[in-house]
């Protein structure tokens, strides 16, 4: 009779703490259900906010051109200019040349027509901008397309604009 005993108060003592389970993970489902909600909502901002930041970015036209939308503002300087490069690693002085450069200008950018004449009267400067790009490199980082990437970032940011969408350099070469 002993054993049949211990045998029930141990199923009563299980069935009782199945019980107290359940109840427990229902509490605390409903507790913790609204703070799950506001965080999601919270994520859901801040993930709409960086969209709209990428769509923004877009939103110029920048991005949605062809061959024809494009026109060139070519710069060809008189003679081949010799740049120094930042001292590398064998602490030796090496240099780039450039013939010049052409940048690509969308014609289907809102604020084409103010950046056309803006980028004829400032050609000194974007010039200085490729030149300092090009003169912040050593031998070892320089590469056509890492300098391009930089100075049209860089007048893109000058400029205030997304008009500037392609950079050529002419003739450059490094050593």
């Amino acid at each position: 009779m002993e054993i049949i005993m211990k045998k029930n108060i141990f199923s009563v003592i299980i069935a009782a703490l199945t019980v107290i389970n359940v109840v427990l993970t229902a509490i605390m489902f409903f507790v913790m259900l609204p703070t799950f909600q506001k965080t999601n909502n919270l994520i859901t901002q801040v993930a709409s906010v960086l969209n709209l930041e990428l769509e923004d970015e877009d939103s110029e036209g920048a991005q949605d051109y062809t061959l024809k939308d494009l026109e060139q503002y070519s710069v060809a300087f008189e003679s081949q200019q010799t740049l120094n490069l930042s001292s590398g690693e064998d602490k030796k002085m090496h240099y780039a040349m450039l013939d010049g450069y052409t940048l690509s200008l969308n014609k289907k950018a809102k604020d084409y027509k103010d950046i056309s004449s803006t980028v004829k009267a400032n050609e000194a400067t974007l010039t200085d901008i490729i030149r300092g790009v090009i003169q912040s490199h050593t031998v070892d980082n320089i590469s056509e397309d890492a300098v391009k990437k930089e100075a049209l970032e860089q007048i893109q940011k000058k400029l205030d604009s997304k008009a500037v969408v392609e950079i050529s350099l002419t003739n450059l070469m490094y050593n």
